[in-house]
């Protein structure tokens, strides 16, 4: 038989008060600061939903010759940097980023000058030059993941989209009164994207050059098969609600294969991330461990030379390890 001592009763009392109080803490946190503050967080979602969409509406339809330009634009437009400014925009647009093309060259000039500048705290050029091409580059890595982001979520709203639109215009609706409805049950962002094509043809454009306005602010093969669809249709005619419906099945198909293909590349894509990263893991480590080892990187001439060259070969590595599994596309 086990003999219970005294000190063995109030650890365990201790112990379940302290899971008690901790329990009881957490609940309390929970229900009166927590759930109260995500209810207030979808309140005001559900409110300022409207609004967004206002707004986003006013910021696409400003032209540029409203807009004020910049140092920065007027001086790569004198260049000749017109055309990769207007690509620039287009991308925003993409991204869903809201800005004028200045605005976000803006940035970046501050970004890569503030990296400069840190960089001079070590007296030395080249830390400044990586430092200024690292943090001009975060923007630009921002837009590209937004575009990304933005283009797999409207891919996987497609198939949905076709059919609401396909039993819309089969119960008697109009094209546009079908996309008013699809904004309407479609979530951002394909639902604000279609409200701005549905607004825009009914201040007075056409719903064709809407329809093209909406390609050109999203980056999607999908969304560019049904706008080619809808304007064939109204120069030859023929069953609309059908071609919808066979997109909805051929997009679905895409999105089955891509997803056996993102697995079968799932090995690849993670060795390419471990052999990114295990270069700039292994420097931190031998930093901490051996600072002046490192160091000679930086302070002695060949160092840098080397440096430089192992930068060079491990991008051109990323690189390549990244067309080799983005080979096969869908």
């Amino acid at each position: 038989m086990v003999n219970i001592t005294n000190r063995d009763l109030w650890y365990a009392l201790g112990l379940s008060a302290i899971f008690a109080s901790g329990y009881l803490t957490t609940s309390i946190v929970y229900h009166y600061v927590l759930a109260p503050l995500r209810k207030r967080k979808h309140l005001r979602e559900r409110i300022l939903e409207g609004h967004h969409d206002e707004l986003v509406r006013a910021r696409i339809f400003k032209t540029e010759q409203n807009v004020k330009k910049g140092l920065i634009v007027n001086l790569l437009e004198k260049t000749g940097y017109r055309a990769r400014l207007d690509k620039l925009q287009k991308h925003l647009l993409q991204a869903g980023i809201y800005q004028s093309a200045g605005n976000f060259l803006s940035i970046v000039v501050i970004l890569a000058s503030a990296g400069y500048i840190v960089g001079r705290m070590w007296d030395n050029s080249l830390i400044s030059l990586i430092l200024a091409l690292a943090l001009g580059q975060i923007p630009f890595l921002v837009v590209s993941m937004k575009k990304q982001r933005k283009g797999l979520l409207i891919e996987r709203q497609m198939p949905d989209v076709m059919e609401l639109l396909a039993r819309s215009l089969r119960a008697g609706h109009t094209l546009p009164s079908a996309m008013e409805l699809a904004s309407k049950e479609t979530p951002h962002p394909l639902g604000t994207e279609l409200r701005m094509a549905y607004e825009e043809q009914r201040l007075g454009i056409s719903m064709s050059e809407a329809l093209r306005h909406m390609v050109e602010r999203v980056a999607s093969r999908d969304l560019r098969y049904f706008v080619t669809a809808v304007l064939v249709q109204t120069e030859t005619g023929g069953n609309l609600a059908e071609i919808m419906e066979k997109i909805g099945y051929l997009i679905r198909d895409r999105l089955r294969v891509k997803g056996k293909i993102r697995g079968l590349t799932a090995e690849g894509r993670l060795s390419a991330w471990i052999l990114g990263i295990l270069p700039f893991a292994m420097f931190v480590i031998l930093y901490v461990i051996h600072k002046k080892y490192v160091m000679t990187l930086f302070s002695d001439p060949w160092g840098q030379k080397l440096l430089v060259v192992g930068l060079t070969c491990l991008v051109l590595g990323i690189l390549s390890m990244r067309k080799l599994i983005n080979q096969i596309k869908v």
